[in-house]
């Protein structure tokens, strides 16, 4: 869990103050900054599971104003004949809230050259047992369903007072071939405002509507029909954005909140000192949080000016992050002397605070954020984070004096330069959060959607970034000394494998936590496990496994045995891999929403990825200042940095393609249908580029220096 933030060394000491007292054989101040670090990990992580669940959720029909809405279902057979084109059925839904009257029902339009047959089912009469199914309604004439309701809802958590909630759709296909199906509410943009789930998915489903005569042909091995439920949300407006939209935002988000640490770091080393640093990231994360839990409240839980105010707290988040993020390990390192041993020890126990934080935070925000309402999770996540400023604020003057102080001849100034950058963050997140409201950074979408459209135009825009890093390489590379080059030039190669693995790894957040959210059977006796949850269990294993890896590499050690960084690099990506085939597997189960995967498929993908994680984990900063020229050891690792803005941007913009490659728009060389085909991709690059770490470990084991072995 966030491997290259627990690697942070510590570089320049502070003034260490040893009062003799220890705990467990280090000093106190360590435990005081461990809870610290617990409660920032709680708010990043608590926010980080609820945000693309909360950002693609369809709008709560009891929050919208009392009138009549529409939505139309769309029933698209994709590519029934080769060159024709897509048809199209369709059925209307109206939303009728409060006292409104509803208008003469719509007829469903009836689409030339349908292979496909839709009827509408009705629920078991009232009595019958809970697996009675539904039946075909031989009243269906294909007219509008109403979904009537009062304004503001009620206190009845499972539908809010209104009727309706749920419509159910058989297909059937009387052809003699399958048929490529999506099915989604109809939307040109996200302006368009959505009320409804399609199979509990919040966009479109696409699926292959196998032949009649093959759905019921083996008694044996029964095949069931195709069936679409369609659920009003009931629970709480999301922004109801489509996921290709969210996940690009949690990439920009997530790579941020690594890329500002490299300037909050020569902040807090030029400026202000480590402790200000800390409180500064603490407040700003703690507001940013708040602001983040206000915009959810009334008429903000869905219309532009509340999500402004979302964004705006993104930015205070990401910005607090910047300042938090290098400090407080590096307070850590400023506990000990330099050469003393047991700072190994502390980081480890230091590691182990950011991975309970992040395993207790899903159990709070998750489950507050999904069962009651989105805005009461990021609110938590504030808690979380004030709660750790005032341990802090109590603990450090008895159990940290000393640590943090900024640099002497800056003493007098740090309270009035602290107070300016909390301001000057704010003034910022305020203008950014302005910016979005008026459409300012709609024209970067704009633009990235303009290189999707245009992929030559798109390919060549990379292919000259990648020329313009490759000779900045060459040019540092000859700027060290001869013996210095071979090390310096397996930093760079590590940091691309290093970026594979987190591209792959981070989709955790985004379209692994959207899947288990979605087409995951969450079910364990009669309760449904909230999709936060499963955000805890790679810190769950991490606590489970490390100690256990910890003995293994130590006794490989004595053997003479451990393998070098570049097996650990390739065994990492070799096992992230294989985690993803537990994902595709899962695919396949659930294309096309009509059925659900077992939740044994993200437990497990979640072991392998852990087991990934605890073989790579070791490569990263801590490698750096080993190989690094002294001269250049703080360039390089904020170079590293970069490398983790890269790979969480590139994991979320690849993210966003999930929808497009479900529904065949984006064609990839292997076809197993659904999400499947997605999650593919990572099992080929992730092996691929272990396999080829391994193949270059020899060249590899040359180029390093013989003490980072």
């Amino acid at each position: 869990m966030s491997a290259n933030y627990s690697q942070t060394p510590p570089t320049q000491p502070g003034e260490v103050t040893d009062s003799g007292r220890t705990v467990l054989g280090h000093p106190p101040g360590l435990f005081l900054l461990f809870f610290v670090e617990m409660w920032e990990r709680f708010s990043y992580y608590g926010m980080r599971g609820l945000l693309i669940l909360y950002f693609i959720t369809v709008i709560a029909i009891h929050q919208v104003k009392p009138g009549v809405y529409t939505n139309t279902l769309e029933f698209t057979e994709v590519e029934q004949v080769e060159g024709a084109a897509a048809v199209v059925q369709t059925r209307p839904f109206l939303l009728v809230v409060g006292d409104a009257a509803a208008p003469a029902a719509a007829a469903a339009e009836a689409a030339a050259g349908s292979q496909l047959k839709i009827q509408r089912l009705v629920p078991p009469p009232a009595g019958a047992p809970e697996t009675a199914d539904w039946t075909v309604d031989p009243a269906d004439t294909g007219g509008s369903e109403i979904v009537k309701g009062p304004a503001g809802g009620n206190d009845d958590r499972a539908t809010r007072g209104f009727e309706n909630t749920e419509v159910r759709y058989v297909v059937t296909n009387p052809t003699d071939k399958p048929v490529k199906l999506r099915v989604g509410m109809k939307r040109g943009s996200e302006a368009d405002q959505t009320y409804f789930r399609v199979n509990d998915n919040t966009g479109s489903v696409t699926t292959d509507v196998l032949p009649d005569a093959e759905v019921n042909k083996d008694p044996d091995d029964k095949i069931e029909p195709y069936v679409v439920r369609i659920v009003a949300n009931t629970h709480d407006s999301g922004r109801n954005w489509f996921q290709s939209s969210a996940s690009v935002l949690y990439g920009w988000y997530a790579g941020l909140a690594y890329l500002f640490p490299i300037l909050g770091g020569i902040i807090a080393d030029k400026l202000i000192g480590t402790h200000r640093s800390m409180l500064i990231g603490g407040l700003l994360i703690a507001i940013g949080h708040v602001l983040l839990g206000v915009s959810g409240m009334g008429e903000w839980s869905h219309n532009r000016a509340g999500l402004s105010i979302f964004v705006m707290g993104m930015a205070v988040i990401v910005l607090g992050t910047g300042h938090f993020k290098p400090t407080v390990s590096v307070m850590v390192g400023q506990l000990y002397k330099q050469g003393d041993p047991r700072r190994d020890g502390a980081f480890t126990i230091f590691y182990m605070g950011i991975n309970l934080g992040a395993f207790i935070c899903a159990f709070v925000c998750g489950t507050l954020g999904e069962t009651v309402g989105w805005h009461y999770g990021f609110g938590a996540a504030a808690v979380g984070m004030l709660l750790g400023l005032a341990i802090y604020m109590i603990g450090k003057p008895i159990l940290l004096r000393g640590i943090g102080n900024p640099p002497p001849e800056q003493a007098h100034k740090a309270n009035g330069k602290s107070a300016m950058f909390v301001l000057l963050a704010l003034a910022v997140s305020s203008l950014f959060g302005y910016i979005y409201h008026i459409g300012g950074l709609a024209k970067l979408g704009e633009g990235m959607a303009y290189l999707q459209q245009n992929p030559y135009l798109g390919w060549a825009v990379v292919a000259v970034m990648l020329i313009g890093i490759l000779s900045w390489v060459a040019w540092f590379l000859r700027q060290n000394d001869p013996v210095d080059r071979g090390p310096v030039l397996t930093i760079f190669i590590f940091m691309l494998f290093n970026a594979f693995f987190w591209i792959a790894f981070e989709q955790a957040g985004s379209s692994l936590n959207v899947f288990t959210e979605q087409n995951t059977d969450r079910e364990i006796f009669g309760k449904t496990v909230p999709a936060t949850w499963f955000q805890s269990v790679n810190a769950g294993l991490i606590f489970t496994l490390a100690p256990l890896f910890a003995i293994i590499w130590t006794k490989l050690g004595k053997k003479g045995r451990n393998p070098t960084q570049p097996v650990k690099i390739a065994l990492g990506l070799i096992f992230l891999g294989l985690g993803y085939i537990f994902m595709v597997w899962a695919g396949v189960i659930a294309k096309g929403g009509a059925a659900k995967a077992s939740m044994m498929f993200i437990l497990l993908t979640y072991f392998w990825h852990t087991v990934g994680e605890l073989c790579l984990s070791p490569t990263g900063l801590s490698y750096v200042t080993k190989a690094a020229p002294v001269k250049f050891v703080s360039l390089l690792m904020g170079i590293w940095f970069i490398s983790s803005f890269i790979a969480n941007l590139g994991g979320g913009l690849i993210a966003s393609q999930v929808e497009a490659i479900e529904a065949g728009t984006l064609k990839l060389p292997w076809s197993f249908g659904g999400q499947a085909d997605f999650f593919f991709l990572f099992v080929v690059t992730s092996i691929g580029a272990g396999l080829l770490a391994l193949i270059l470990t020899p060249l590899l084991k040359k180029l390093m220096r013989s003490t980072t072995d």
